[in-house]
């Protein structure tokens, strides 16, 4: 394994989930809930169906991308080098995880004070809002797809 294949992997899977959320939120704006009305039916509506067909659009939209962008199978390396690949890409991939859920906290409606992790405690467990847990999970799922597929 090169620098170039982990330049490249970087950013394939950049792209995947950059590409991912903006197919996500252009069907949701072309079925007539714009970012800003999108917002406000997963918030304050807690509407299900949007956060479940986001989450769907997301994950198909990774899946293709990065059956598009992998080469196929190739044999694993062996030992150390394989155990690096892995790593790496579940710590990419939790960045990238991070980095949404902290961007989505920004555009959403916390409370004063309220970080990410009460923000999502708060509306996921204590006020069972499955249209954000499904618009979270839309979130999670590319960069874990993306990965997966520059590691085969």
């Amino acid at each position: 394994m090169s620098m170039n294949d982990l330049i490249s992997a970087l950013l394939w899977a950049t792209f995947t989930v950059i590409v991912s959320q903006a197919i996500s939120v252009a069907i949701m704006w072309w079925l007539g809930l714009p970012p800003s009305k999108l917002i406000h039916e997963i918030e304050d509506v807690q509407n299900i169906a949007v956060g479940a067909v986001f989450f769907i659009i997301t994950l198909i939209a990774s899946i293709f991308i990065g059956f598009m962008a992998t080469e196929g199978f190739t044999p694993d390396p062996d030992g150390l080098i394989s155990a690096a690949w892995i790593v790496g890409g579940l710590i990419l991939s939790i960045l990238y995880t991070t980095l949404s859920f902290t961007i989505a906290h920004r555009i959403f409606k916390p409370l004063p004070g309220e970080g990410v992790y009460g923000y999502m405690r708060r509306e996921i467990v204590e006020e069972q809002n499955g249209a954000l847990a499904f618009f979270l999970g839309g979130l999670a799922t590319a960069p874990f797809i993306a990965v997966v597929f520059q590691l085969l």
